[in-house]
Parts: C-alpha cells; structure tokens; sequence
C-alpha cells in the first residue's frame, strides 16, 4: 500500500495483490471529510463483518459493517491501525495502517480546519 498525502487529499493506492483482497485499488479521501483520527485500540469500534474482502485473523481487507457504520479497512494488523473517522464521504469510517508522521500531519490539518 502506497500513502499520498497532497494539500487536500490523502491518496490510498493498494497494490495488486491488495486490490485482489480489496476490491479497491484507489481510495482518495478529501482531509476536509476527515473529523478525527485514533489508534483503532482506543477507537471503540466494535465487531467488524466483513461486506466484501477479505478477514484473516487481524489482517483486513475490504469493506465493513461496524458499530459506527460502513468502513473501508487495508490492514495487516487492525489492533496496529489507525482509525479515520469520516463526514460526508462513501464510509463512515477507513482503517488503515498509517506511520506516525502521517498521523501527525493529517491531525494537524484536522486541527486547522476547525
């Protein structure tokens, strides 16, 4: 998985192996769609069915029904992933492995928007 950060968007681009298990090959979220962002540990979400992907263990790809609604997860380790919570977008929620400088600036820019 490739991660894009540009002065309006963060691009998700999964390889090809991923889009196999995704069914997604690009995502772009909007950061102004972005209202928070916590490790999925301390998110509270609960019990993700899988809609359509695939579910191995902790490793998740695909899309989701979860306690806060539909969500788009590309994770090799959901207890590691960091939750995207979403406004006026196609998910409520994306969940995705992120390092932490791009946590870092994606909270930023939330921050600046408010």
């Amino acid at each position: 998985m490739q991660i894009e950060l540009t002065e309006d968007k963060l691009i998700i681009k999964l390889s090809f192996a991923e889009t196999l298990i995704a069914f997604k090959r690009r995502l772009e979220i909007p950061i102004s769609s972005i209202t928070d962002i916590k490790p999925y540990k301390e998110s509270g979400i609960e019990y993700p069915a899988k809609l359509v992907g695939s579910s191995i263990g902790n490793t998740k790809y695909g899309i989701f029904e979860t306690s806060e609604g539909k969500a788009f997860m590309a994770t090799e380790d959901i207890n590691n992933a960091t939750v995207l919570f979403l406004k006026d977008f196609g998910y409520k929620l994306v969940i995705l492995d992120l390092d932490e400088n791009t946590v870092q600036e994606l909270k930023e820019r939330i921050s600046n928007q408010k």
